[in-house]
């Protein structure tokens, strides 16, 4: 074969390719997941905070704009793992307690074990978990992770790693914790963000690159207890405040809020860093998004949304997040207004694996809720998704709550029914220059301790064109016009459908007899463990 036939072959290879040497291989897929994260809580929303290597990951990649999650967090790492709504899964209701029986019941696969299984995967996860421990088997060594570094709960300390009494934390089965030999002078020495990226880059320095990695880096960061290296809180300061529903002036602890996310921004920049020098960047997805929204007393916001964690105003549900690859985007550097669901994590992994003619055909997938976003991610496509069941859950009438959002042409209708939240106010943090003695704190936490909030009653209605009224200032649920009637009865039918096949919670109650310490650890047990205590 003479030279130029050579060189004609090697172009249409290369166009057939799309000029990446690397787009036949598997992806390496790094999903990290911040907790309590709201939309104003990152730089590129928000410049008073400094995350200058997130910033510039999403300025380069796709900032998700319409990315959607649950309120908490456990039901959203719920989504997470098995590309189910919550409540298909039974972890609709509030969060998932360390007494409680609750977990990921086998028939549904989690991404790591359809990965590892699946695909070829070595997947391995760091940080918090939140779904479960009361049995071994159902901790994530046993749900498909080949490695797991991190704690069981909902939220312990940064350098101690206790809760409720007792330590946390769990090197695959080995109940131990991080050294924090400077402890309590608050440095970088045994703080968990930057443990869990020490933790992330001894991994991938380890990895085999041949093999496809897929690593859940889900940092505790920046929810409470609020603790920071106090270098970092050096960067921030100053006091700032925000108005509550009262009107009162409330003070909030955004200085150490705003230090330990910009601890996430430097452990993500060292984890950043070291697969550029192993070469792992040039066929590799990352994934970062929070898993709800912020809290203002403990920091967090969600301008311009209403509400807060714990609500389903768009402040409590829809939330930072993005997605960066090197060479896998063929559009990237723009905001992406597409409806995504934190279920549509689990079939976009399985599709960048080479497995979207599995979604429909695999048994293990074909009922999922989640769909494949890899058009909308790679190719600026169109979503894949037009509507979004934000939650069905009616164990506690004083707390039951149905929703809905849903695409109709151009608009974007949001209806629910119930307890949507009390916090329905844009909170907006401001720096002030004077710091509020102590009294004036005092009378600041009484107000808020006396402030009655809004109750919300299952009868309460609400719908929202969140595409014109993005602040949920105008119900239009009482409008009589045909055409609100109409969207408001398809709404709502969704709804009813929805209900029908819900499954129970796994977590209607908190165990009084659970045998779930040992030696000062939250501990799950072998065999059924203590899943069957009352």
């Amino acid at each position: 074969m003479d030279v130029r036939k050579w060189i004609i072959l090697w172009f249409l290879i290369l166009c057939l390719t799309g000029g990446q040497g690397a787009s036949n291989q598997k992806p390496h897929i790094f999903f990290i997941a911040v907790d309590d994260m709201g939309n104003h809580d990152i730089g590129y929303n928000n410049d008073e905070v400094l995350t200058p290597n997130l910033d510039r990951l999403a300025e380069a990649g796709v900032i998700l704009d319409a990315n959607y999650v649950y309120p908490v967090c456990t039901p959203s790492r719920s989504a997470f793992m098995t590309g189910r709504y919550a409540h298909k899964t039974g972890f609709q209701h509030e969060v998932v307690a360390n007494s409680q029986p609750a977990y990921i019941e086998s028939k549904y696969k989690t991404v790591a074990e359809k990965l590892t299984n699946n695909y070829g995967y070595a997947a391995h996860m760091i940080g918090k978990w939140h779904l479960g421990f009361c049995k071994e088997a159902v901790t994530p060594t046993f749900r498909g992770f080949n490695s797991f570094y991190g704690y069981y709960g909902g939220g312990e300390h940064y350098y101690t790693y206790t809760a409720g009494g007792n330590k946390d934390f769990h090197d695959n089965l080995t109940a131990t914790t991080p050294e924090n030999p400077n402890y309590p002078q608050e440095d970088e020495d045994g703080y968990s963000t930057y443990e869990y990226a020490k933790r992330a880059i001894s991994i991938v320095q380890n990895h085999n690159s041949s093999q496809p990695l897929f690593m859940y880096l889900a940092f505790q960061a920046p929810h409470s207890p609020l603790l920071a290296p106090q270098a970092l809180k050096d960067k921030y300061p100053g006091t700032w405040t925000y108005s509550d529903e009262d009107g009162s002036t409330i003070t909030t602890e955004r200085s150490t809020f705003y230090a330990m996310v910009t601890a996430v921004d430097q452990a993500v920049g060292e984890l950043h860093a070291e697969l550029e020098k192993l070469g792992l960047l040039e066929n590799a997805i990352i994934v970062f998004t929070s898993d709800n929204g912020g809290l203002p007393k403990l920091g967090g916001f969600n301008n311009p949304y209403k509400g807060t964690k714990g609500t389903y105003f768009e402040g409590g549900i829809r939330v930072p997040g993005f997605v960066y690859s090197k060479n896998l985007l063929t559009v990237s550097g723009y905001r992406n207004q597409g409806m995504l669901h934190a279920s549509d994590w689990l079939p976009t992994f399985i599709s960048l694996a080479g497995g979207r003619a599995d979604l429909a055909s695999d048994s293990d997938l074909v009922d999922i809720d989640g769909v494949d976003q890899t058009q909308m991610l790679l190719n600026n496509g169109a979503s894949a998704r037009s509507k979004i069941i934000i939650n069905i859950d009616d164990l506690e009438t004083r707390s039951a709550i149905f929703g809905i959002i849903k695409q109709n042409g151009t608009d974007v209708w949001k209806y629910v029914q119930g307890d949507i939240g009390s916090r329905d106010i844009v909170y907006t943090a401001t720096k002030v220059n004077k710091k509020r003695n102590f009294l004036q704190r005092l009378i600041e936490a009484l107000k808020q301790k006396k402030s009655k909030r809004t109750k919300r009653a299952i009868t309460d209605r609400y719908l929202f064109k969140i595409s014109d009224d993005i602040t949920e200032d105008v119900n239009l649920y009482g409008d009589s016009s045909p055409d609100i009637q109409n969207i408001l009865s398809d709404l709502q039918e969704e709804v009813r459908a929805e209900k029908r096949i819900a499954v129970s919670p796994m977590n209607p109650y908190e165990c009084t007899n659970a045998n779930n310490k040992v030696n000062g650890f939250w501990t799950a047990g072998a065999g059924d463990g203590w899943c069957g205590c009352t």
